[in-house]
C-alpha cells in the first residue's frame, strides 16, 4: 500500500531576488539620460545649457558646469561687467560654457593641444584660432583640415542668433613670400577666408563681417618668437549687443530775449 506524502506546512519564503527591483530601476534610469542625452547630441548649445541647469536645479548641485571662464585676452580688461549686455546675466557665461566645452572635445581629439582658445571679452565670446592652424606663413589660403575646422565651429556658432566678426591679426614683422604688401593686407585677406568659409559652411553673409587688425592687435609684446606665435591668429567674435544708455533729462538751454 503506497503511503500518503505528508504535507509540509506553507509558511513564508526567502525572496532572494529582490535586489533585482533596484537595479531595473538604476538601467531605467540611466536609460532615459541616454535617450535625452542623444536628443540634444545634435541641437544646439543653449539647449544643452538648459539641461545642465535643469539638471542642477534638480539635483541642487553644479552640474556640467566646468571651471570659472577664465579671459584669453592677457593683461587687458576682458571681463563681462554687470549691465554691459542686453541678453540677460546668464546667457554670454552660458553659450560661452557650451561653446567652450564642444571646441574643447573637438581639439582634444584632433591633437590641436592649446591651439583653440575660447573666453569672454568686452565684445562677447571670442573664439581664438593660431595662424599654424588655419595658413602657411605669409598665405591667406585654407587647406582641407581648416576647412573642417572652421565646418566644426560653424556647426556650433550658426544656431546662436547674434552677429559674427572675423578678426586677422599678425604680429611685427613682414609677410613672406612677397604676395602681400604689408600686415594689413595679409590680416584682411585671412579674415575674409575664414569669413567665406563660414559662408560656404551654411552662415547667412549678413551676419557676418571681416576685419584686419595687422599688427596692431597684440595679445603680448612682439619681443620674442614666441610671442609673435601668439599674436599671429584669427579671432572669431561671437557678438553681444549692449545695453542702451538709460535716458537723460534734456538739458535746460538758456533763452535769451
Amino acid at each position: 500500500m503506497a503511503r500518503r506524502k505528508r504535507a509540509h506546512p506553507a509558511g513564508p519564503h526567502d525572496n532572494d531576488e529582490r535586489w533585482l527591483l533596484t537595479y531595473s530601476d538604476l538601467i531605467t534610469l540611466l536609460f532615459v539620460l541616454f535617450v535625452v542625452m542623444y536628443a540634444i547630441s545634435n541641437t544646439d548649445v543653449r539647449k544643452f545649457t538648459l539641461l545642465a541647469q535643469s539638471v542642477s536645479a534638480a539635483f541642487n548641485a553644479d552640474v556640467m558646469q566646468g571651471q570659472a571662464a577664465v579671459s584669453i585676452l592677457d593683461g587687458q580688461d576682458t571681463s563681462v561687467q554687470e549691465q554691459t549686455y542686453d541678453t540677460g546675466s546668464s546667457t554670454v557665461a552660458s553659450d560661452m560654457r557650451a561653446i567652450k566645452a564642444a571646441l574643447e572635445d573637438y581639439a582634444i581629439g584632433e591633437g590641436l593641444g592649446g591651439e583653440v582658445e575660447v573666453g569672454m571679452a568686452p565684445q562677447g565670446i571670442v573664439i581664438r584660432l593660431n595662424d599654424a592652424l588655419l595658413f602657411s606663413s605669409g598665405r591667406a589660403h585654407l587647406d582641407d583640415h581648416a576647412i573642417a575646422l572652421v565646418a566644426k565651429i560653424v556647426a556650433v556658432v550658426k544656431p546662436l542668433p547674434n552677429q559674427l566678426r572675423i578678426e586677422g591679426n599678425t604680429d611685427d614683422q613682414p609677410p613672406e613670400g612677397g604676395l602681400y604688401a604689408d600686415n594689413w593686407e595679409l590680416s584682411t585677406a585671412r579674415a575674409l577666408a575664414v569669413l567665406q568659409s563660414m559662408v560656404q559652411a551654411g552662415v547667412a553673409p549678413a551676419r557676418l563681417s571681416a576685419q584686419g587688425n595687422a599688427q596692431y592687435n597684440p595679445i603680448l609684446p612682439d619681443t620674442d618668437e614666441a610671442s609673435r606665435t601668439k599674436n599671429r591668429r584669427v579671432d572669431i567674435v561671437v557678438l553681444y549687443p549692449p545695453v542702451e544708455a538709460a535716458p537723460t533729462s534734456p538739458i535746460a538751454l538758456p533763452t535769451f530775449p
